[in-house]
């Protein structure tokens, strides 16, 4: 995968792949876990935005990986970062898998990779979601742009964030809308108290 030539160590090489692993074996672990049999009646809102996230998902994966390899643009040497950002997207890519995986436990069965409501669904508004409405989509950014990170191209960091912002700011848009179609006053009161994406922030 990476090439060892573009670390500062072994230590780190092996650090980054540990981490890469770990996250996509969290992605499949969430994979399964939502597409537990469900008995109730489902309404879905999705206009493809799954798909768009999981286009998302592979070019931030990927794009990061061909920025550093012998077939990207020459120029793209100088927009290395220090070798000690790798340590920070590393840190980034763990931190981004266990805000994921805290988000999705929390919702329990309301969690789906589809945009979805269910008669017997209740808002969650607890936990990990008390100061963010979105904290599993906080969590993907978090990870992706830390691949890019770890890989140190600024590049690579730089698009990825935006275009995954975009790809999120869509998602979030259209399963919002759901949620406050679905339960009316107790979003909205919700949704003006919370954070989108990044506590304090936006």
């Amino acid at each position: 995968m990476g090439d060892l030539s573009k670390f500062q160590n072994v230590v780190q090489f092996y650090a980054f792949h540990i981490a890469l692993v770990l996250f996509f074996v969290s992605e499949i672990f969430i994979f399964i876990y939502s597409y537990q049999k469900q008995k109730e009646k489902r309404n879905y809102y999705d206009k493809g935005t799954k798909w768009l996230l999981e286009i998302n998902y592979i070019f931030s994966v990927c794009f990061p990986f061909w920025c550093v390899s012998k077939k990207s643009p020459t120029f793209f040497e100088y927009f290395l970062l220090p070798y000690w950002t790798a340590y920070i997207g590393i840190l980034a890519i763990i931190i981004g898998i266990i805000i994921r995986v805290i988000a999705v436990l929390t919702l329990k069965k309301a969690f789906t990779l589809n945009v979805q409501t269910t008669d017997k669904q209740v808002l969650v508004t607890t936990g990990i979601y008390t100061k963010v409405r979105n904290p599993a989509y906080s969590g993907s950014i978090l990870s992706l742009i830390g691949v890019a990170l770890a890989l140190r191209n600024i590049f690579s960091v730089i698009l990825i964030f935006l275009i995954s912002i975009i790809c999120y700011s869509i998602r979030i848009y259209v399963e919002e809308q759901a949620l406050k179609k679905h339960f009316k006053k107790d979003f909205m009161n919700y949704q003006k108290h919370t954070y989108k994406l990044f506590p304090y922030i936006w």
